[in-house]
């Protein structure tokens, strides 16, 4: 076994209860019959080729991806390892360690710099106590949009003194598949509440625009948090997938861009990615888990105990597959082929320190 590797057992569907724990570098690994750890629950497609995995992380701070799109597991102490199935076992493989790159002068302070195409970057800016809502931990908002292009050369887009930005991570997505890269973002009225932007990032001459804009919710603190873009319904059109109200019987509602705005094409209650006061912002995803061409829904229940593939393609959404696990669903949701047979897996957390893989068997 290669030195930082931490071995587990892999169990078959339906085996009986066994544990192993294995000790090595701080973490404490469980390989499970998801019988003994977790309740599941589907819809009639069932789980009989579902799989997963657990692992004790004491000293868990976050999950990130890594350049190569696989789960990466950070400690408290900003150790990081990767996470891989190798062999039917989990392993976590410590990384070299990096300078953190410091954030832009002016930047919100826990704003994430998002890189797209060709180098571009993008990151929140100018921040503003002048909404006051402490929905992502403090009162602290973004009054701008940076990009920076090639060269170096920066734009900055600044809102009205009626809004704010309240995000932390400008989202690259293509929202009409012509392969140009726009930017998504909450935008939050001081007296409307949030409401999803479309925004093209601009060039070396001229600056990040809103280009389309859904209605805001219409009351004050109230927030909705984006869960990605893909084509859900198979229509050739990419939808953008947002919760809105996750903290009060939140709705998963995809847009379409039409114009300047962005048309609800999709609802459906009953749904969270989100803790009031968390920064944690990756509790969704919006993925093709089988290969059909299908962006799927990956989302939580409305108490975050509960996780749900949702399907759009037909006459109405549909539940795929659903997972109960031990506990709440606190740390970022990636979606990676852990063991290279082209069937990705789920990784998330719990309860703060329990690292869970999912196979749903799609």
């Amino acid at each position: 076994m290669m030195p930082g590797l931490l071995p587990a057992r892999r169990f078959p569907p339906m085996a009986a209860s066994t544990w192993r724990n294995a000790v090595n570098q701080g973490y404490l690994l469980k390989a499970v019959v998801f019988a003994a750890a977790f309740s599941f629950t589907a819809s009639s497609s069932g789980l009989a080729h579902a799989e997963t995995w657990t692992m004790s992380v004491p000293e868990l701070s976050r999950i990130e991806v890594g350049d190569d799109g696989a789960p990466v597991v950070v400690d408290r102490s900003g150790t990081k390892h990767r996470l891989r199935l190798v062999d039917g076992k989990i392993v976590l493989q410590q990384m070299p360690s990096v300078i953190k790159t410091k954030a832009p002068q002016g930047a919100l302070t826990d704003s994430v710099v998002a890189v797209g195409k060709d180098g571009l970057k993008a990151w929140l800016d100018q921040p503003t106590e002048r909404y006051g809502h402490d929905v992502l931990g403090d009162a602290i908002e973004a009054a701008a949009l940076t990009a920076e292009y090639s060269g170096g050369v920066r734009q900055t887009l600044r809102l009205d003194d009626d809004a704010v930005f309240e995000d932390r991570i400008p989202w690259f997505v293509d929202m009409d598949g012509d392969g140009d890269q726009e930017i998504i973002l909450v935008k939050a009225y001081l007296d409307a509440g949030a409401a999803l932007v479309l925004i093209e990032p601009g060039d070396r001459q001229n600056p990040p625009m809103i280009v389309a804009e859904a209605p805001a919710i219409g009351t004050p603190n109230r927030w909705l948090n984006p869960a990605g873009v893909g084509d859900i319904d198979g229509d050739g059109q990419p939808e953008a997938l947002v919760v809105i109200t996750p903290h009060i019987g939140g709705t998963l509602t995809a847009y379409e861009w039409q114009g300047d705005t962005l048309v609800v094409d999709h609802e459906f209650y009953g749904f969270s990615n989100h803790a009031i006061g968390s920064r944690e912002l990756g509790l969704s995803l919006v993925v093709d888990l089988n290969g059909d061409g299908i962006a799927k829904v990956v989302v939580l229940d409305a108490n975050r105990d509960n996780m749900t593939i949702m399907s759009f393609a037909g006459v109405s959404p549909k539940t795929l597959k659903r997972i109960k696990p031990s506990g709440r669903i606190t740390h970022r949701v990636v979606v990676h082929d852990l063991d290279g047979d082209t069937k990705p897996e789920i990784t998330f957390a719990i309860s703060d320190h329990e690292v869970v893989i999912w196979q749903p068997g799609l």
